[in-house]
């Protein structure tokens, strides 16, 4: 049955419906059906077993997101924190995992108002623990320092599982780009050396995205032959904007945090806490937060009710069919014979 549940949950996930601009289309599906390819099953439901069979009461996890940056996105984008919190809460009260987030600076407080609103607590040092929290990390911009970070984190936390979602990662010129092949390196932390040493250390990795130029992606080389400028961008490095960061398992969606949603949608399921999915009003609830801290829709660059350019009724839409997904297969009724 999760195979099943995951196979309609993916489809609702990779359902592109973004505004027509300067963003290809017609390519969630292409890259969905690259990494079906290698993974032979439900994109959903493998990287969410994966999890369920690896994290354990008392576990830790890290999440790794923040997306954009000056001068387009100088706060921020909303694609990436809202499904960074909803995994953080089905690991947290179905799994019993202490999860930590990191991102760049400009997103701590936009992330400890969206875990707020996503029924979590934010770990405080002034304030001691608190149930149910999640703790927030700053990921340096500088490479050095972010190469420091990586290895000082993995030591300090131990953890089972790394996770990105829209995180953004190097070329195999080692340049981290935007969708569209434009240079965005000095404006984000470099992932590469954290997923490197995850990997060394035996460490699940998981990459969440949606284009192709994020944590996970190197896995697939489609992207090269998939997007416009997947294999030669618009700087000098010429190393297209695919990522070369590979990952355990890789899951692609229309938009990063629906793929959240997704794995989401499924541990719950995995787990039967159908309470933990994340519905239509908890996707409104941490998407008004999200606004209301200052990070902006991706695609109108500006403080709306959209995420990546699809606006709040859809959202609320895609999470309904994505709960309802999981809440039929966990129903026990039976309809009359004829």
């Amino acid at each position: 049955m999760p195979e099943v549940v995951g196979q309609y949950v993916d489809q609702i996930m990779t359902t592109e419906l973004r505004p027509v601009g300067n963003m290809p289309r017609g390519v969630a599906h292409l890259l969905y059906e690259a990494a079906r390819e290698r993974q032979k099953g439900p994109l959903s439901t493998a990287m969410a077993t994966a999890i369920y069979d690896r994290v354990a009461e008392g576990d830790r996890v890290l999440i790794v997101c923040g997306a954009g940056g000056a001068p387009s996105l100088p706060t921020g984008e909303i694609d990436g924190l809202l499904g960074a919190v909803a995994l953080a809460r089905v690991l947290t009260l179905g799994l019993g995992a202490q999860v930590h987030l990191a991102a760049e600076a400009r997103f701590s407080a936009p992330l400890k108002e969206i875990a707020r609103a996503g029924q979590l607590n934010v770990h405080s040092d002034a304030v001691g623990p608190a149930p149910v929290e999640v703790t927030i990390h700053v990921s340096p911009e500088d490479d050095a320092e972010g190469a420091r970070f990586a290895t000082a984190i993995l030591d300090d936390l131990d953890p089972v599982l790394v996770l990105a979602i829209e995180k953004l990662a190097p070329n195999r010129a080692g340049i981290i780009h935007g969708a569209t092949g434009n240079p965005w390196h000095a404006e984000h932390f470099d992932p590469a050396p954290l997923f490197e040493a995850a990997t060394a250390r035996g460490i699940l990795t998981c990459g969440i995205g949606d284009a192709g130029n994020e944590v996970g992606f190197g896995a697939l080389p489609e992207v090269a032959e998939i997007q416009p400028e997947g294999a030669r961008c618009r700087c000098a490095c010429g190393g297209g904007m695919a990522a070369a960061v590979a990952t355990d398992f890789v899951l692609t969606a229309a938009i990063s945090d629906w793929g959240g949603y997704a794995v989401t949608a499924l541990l719950a399921y995995l787990l039967r806490r159908p309470d933990l999915v994340a519905d239509a009003d908890y996707v409104e609830d941490i998407l008004r937060a999200a606004v209301r801290s200052g990070v902006v829709c991706g695609w109108h660059a500006r403080p709306v009710l959209s995420d990546d350019g699809v606006p709040l009724d859809a959202q609320r839409a895609a999470a309904t069919l994505m709960r309802t997904a999981v809440t039929q297969a966990l129903s026990t009724s039976y309809s009359p014979s004829h």
